[in-house]
C-alpha cells in the first residue's frame, strides 16, 4: 500500500521554471522604461524584491505592499518615478505570456496521475498569473483544484492555507498527504507547521539548516524515482 495519496505541489521553480519567466519578463519591462538590464540592476531589483516577500510570509504586510511598492522602489533607485501598480500590471503581463518549465515536470506530473495520487497545486502568488501560466503549460488538468494564496487569503507557510486544502478536500488523515516545493521557508517550514510529510526539490543542492524535509531530491527526475523505488 502506498504510503501517500494526497500531494500538493508547489509551482514556481518546482513545476514552472519562475527564475527563467521572471529573467525575462524583467528585460522586457526595464526595457520598456528605458532602464539597462544587467547584474547590477537586476541584484537591486531581487533584493527589493525578497525583502518584501519575506515580509510577506512572516505576516508582517499585505500582498498588496508588495505588488504596489516592489517597482516605484526600484525604478526610484533609477531615478525615475513610475506608477508601482500599473508597472507591476506590466511585468505581469510579460510574465504570463511566458511557457517554462523545470525539467521533468511533464514525467513526473503523468508518473502520479497514472499511479493514481490526487493532485493538488499549492502556491504562493497572484490568481491570474499563475492560473495563466499553468494554462500555458497545458498543466492544469492534472490538479483537481488549484490553491493560490491571493485567492486562500493566506501565504504559505501559514498554518491556514494548508488547513484551507484539507478542509475544502475533506482530508482528515494528514499521513497521507505529501508536500512538494523547493521553498524551504514556504513550503517545507508550512509542512513542518501542520504536520505533514515533504520533498524539498533542491535544485542548487543548497544546505537545510532550520526547516528539516522529509525527504530532499536534487531534480524532478529523482522524485520521481524516489517515489516508484520506496512505493511512496
Amino acid at each position: 500500500m502506498k504510503t501517500y495519496k494526497y500531494i500538493i505541489f508547489d509551482l514556481d521553480n518546482t513545476l514552472l521554471n519562475f527564475t527563467k519567466s521572471e529573467h525575462y519578463a524583467l528585460q522586457d519591462l526595464f526595457a520598456k522604461y528605458g532602464v539597462i538590464f544587467n547584474e547590477e540592476n537586476f541584484s537591486t531589483y531581487k533584493e527589493i524584491n525578497h525583502e518584501l516577500w519575506s515580509k510577506l510570509e512572516e505576516g508582517t504586510i499585505q500582498k498588496a505592499a508588495v505588488l504596489e511598492t516592489r517597482f516605484a522602489r526600484f525604478f526610484a533607485a533609477q531615478g525615475l518615478q513610475v506608477d508601482g501598480k500599473k508597472a507591476d500590471d506590466e511585468y505581469r503581463q510579460f510574465l504570463e505570456g511566458r511557457n517554462d518549465l523545470i525539467d521533468g515536470a511533464y514525467e513526473l506530473l503523468d508518473y502520479l496521475t497514472e499511479e493514481g495520487y490526487i493532485l493538488f497545486a499549492g502556491t504562493n502568488g497572484v490568481g491570474r498569473t499563475q492560473r495563466q501560466r499553468l494554462k500555458n503549460a497545458e498543466m492544469t488538468h492534472y490538479f483537481k483544484e488549484l490553491y493560490i494564496s491571493e485567492e486562500v487569503g493566506f501565504e504559505k507557510p501559514d498554518v491556514r492555507f494548508f488547513d484551507t486544502i484539507f478542509t475544502q478536500e475533506n482530508i482528515k488523515d494528514l499521513s497521507k498527504v505529501l508536500m512538494i516545493g523547493d521553498s524551504l521557508s514556504s513550503d517545507i517550514r508550512g509542512a513542518n507547521r501542520v504536520g505533514i510529510d515533504s520533498i524539498w526539490l533542491n535544485l542548487y543542492s543548497d544546505k537545510s539548516v532550520e526547516d528539516k524535509p522529509t525527504y530532499e531530491c536534487l531534480s524532478l527526475k529523482k522524485i520521481k524515482e524516489l517515489m516508484n523505488n520506496n512505493n511512496l
